[in-house]
């Protein structure tokens, strides 16, 4: 029973010598209201600090999510489309995420690219020429793009440069842009825009850019290095007014193949049969994958009319003779001869003929052929303002009647390879071949891919789609550029 208890530690005894004992300890005992207190205070210390740590933790959270946040938000760039074609460059721009587009301006020349535009991008453009546009009337924008008018520069043209008037446009872009200073200027052309007056021409739209305060950086690029089917050469004029784009920064793409993209159950073709019977009959041969369908070339990639027997099947002089013809025809020679400043496929004289073939019945096999509408019988032409016309004067000669736009294909692409480059005047008789039965020429939804546009891309069933591709802008070459110029 305890009958006495220390004060200071509280403990008790029965007997009062071990109270008095203890109390005259050396070392006293402890007090355990301080001992409590200690502890008490020690444990409110401690989740204090811990509190505090987490409040300090969770400040840091706030701020860097408000800084993540205020990084994640969307750019605005406000740019123009000019030369919008069927939209490559817009395209592009809408395939970037984390930037707030808004197209203040579209504008092309063309009919079917603009019902191809406006049904795809929900506008309502009309027919606008680009020189007719008033720089004040154009809102501000922070980028321009454009992919201006290629034929004064192309292989295929007269390459007649800036005494073009399409070739002009780009002092047009250089007078919007020195009105409205945009921060950056993208534009595309073909790429013999470098190498055209010994490349003054790109030499001199570089100058036009800098004399208005543009860093000017330019480079070819080829779409199948891009995840596209199609060789397409262009080359890419990016405008800055830092210095900080570059070329190298752009990231490539693995190469693809045409086989990637035919739809092999689609068996549709509008080729005449009979054409198409010649054809696949000779596929059947010997592989044609790659070759080209014309008559005024050669080249062993190259089917002529008579290999095929299209007007009617030759006897092997008669074809011996017509090769001849048309290997000898293009020789410059003939055009100095008759003085002909243009240098094309001449027509041949009897006369001129027999120098390079003797037959006892040559006569006879040359009005055969034409009969047979392998030859034809004309004058020469020369090149007068720019066009070609007749030298009245000259005597009539034989030469081969058919071109490669004169068939319902000009070349058979092959599968395993890329399409070369799809031009407006002849993609729409690129074919492939869907099985021994089948061949049919490329559709737009195969064109499309082959230019790298999205699934969803919507081609009018009224519009000619082979123009149309063959005078766009690539969107996965563009895409990469926008990603090192806007990011």
């Amino acid at each position: 029973m305890v009958k006495y208890s220390c004060e200071r530690c509280g403990k008790g005894f029965s007997q009062k010598s071990h109270y008095d004992s203890h109390n005259r300890r050396k070392t006293p005992c402890e007090n355990n209201a301080d001992k409590i207190k200690a502890l008490v205070d020690k444990a409110v210390e401690e989740k204090l600090k811990e509190l505090n740590k987490k409040l300090i933790v969770e400040n840091e959270e706030v701020n860097v999510n408000t800084d993540t946040m205020a990084h994640q938000q969307p750019k605005e760039v406000k740019y123009i489309d000019l030369c919008s074609g069927i939209g490559g460059f817009r395209i592009a721009l809408e395939s970037i995420d984390n930037i707030n587009l808004k197209c203040v301006l579209s504008a092309d020349i063309k009919q079917d690219a603009i019902d191809t535009y406006n049904l795809n991008f929900n506008e309502n453009n009309k027919i606008t020429d680009i020189y007719t546009l008033n720089n004040e009337d154009i809102k501000p924008f922070d980028l321009l793009c454009a992919g201006f008018p290629c034929q004064p520069f192309s292989s295929a043209g007269q390459k007649k440069g800036f005494s073009d008037k399409r070739g002009g446009m780009i002092f047009k872009i250089i007078d919007i842009c020195k009105y409205h200073n945009p921060r950056c200027v993208v534009l595309e052309n073909v790429y013999n825009l470098m190498t055209l007056e010994k490349g003054n021409c790109i030499k001199k739209i570089r100058q036009l850019f800098e004399d208005i305060g543009y860093n000017v950086n330019y480079k070819k690029l080829n779409s199948s290095n891009f995840g596209c089917a199609q060789s397409r050469e262009r080359v890419y004029i990016v405008c800055t007014k830092d210095n900080t784009f570059n070329f190298e920064d752009i990231k490539y793409k693995p190469k693809v193949n045409l086989n990637s993209i035919i739809d092999y159950a689609n068996k549709h073709t509008t080729i005449d049969p009979t054409f198409s019977k010649k054809i696949l009959q000779l596929h059947k041969e010997s592989p044609i994958f790659g070759c080209k369908i014309g008559d005024k070339r050669g080249g062993k990639n190259n089917i002529h009319s008579w290999d095929i027997g299209f007007n009617g099947n030759l006897t092997k002089d008669e074809k011996e003779l017509i090769n001849k013809i048309m290997l000898n025809r293009r020789k410059k020679h003939w055009a100095e001869k008759k003085q002909i400043i243009w240098m094309d496929g001449m027509p041949l004289t009897y006369e001129e003929i027999t120098t390079f073939y003797k037959h006892d019945n040559l006569k006879n096999m040359l009005d055969n052929l034409v009969d047979m509408k392998y030859l034809r019988l004309e004058k020469p032409k020369d090149l007068v303002d720019g066009k070609r016309k007749y030298k009245e004067e000259l005597p009539e000669g034989y030469n081969i009647c058919k071109g490669k736009l004169s068939f319902p294909i000009s070349k058979i692409l092959d599968p395993n390879d890329i399409s070369p480059t799809l031009t407006a005047t002849d993609s729409h008789k690129l074919a492939v071949i869907i099985d021994e039965n089948t061949i049919r020429n490329i559709s737009s939804t195969e064109m499309k891919k082959m230019c790298g546009f999205p699934d969803s891309f919507i081609v009018p069933e009224h519009v000619n789609y082979g123009d149309l591709f063959g005078n766009m802008a690539t969107p996965p070459v563009i895409k990469e550029i926008f990603e090192v110029l806007l990011k």
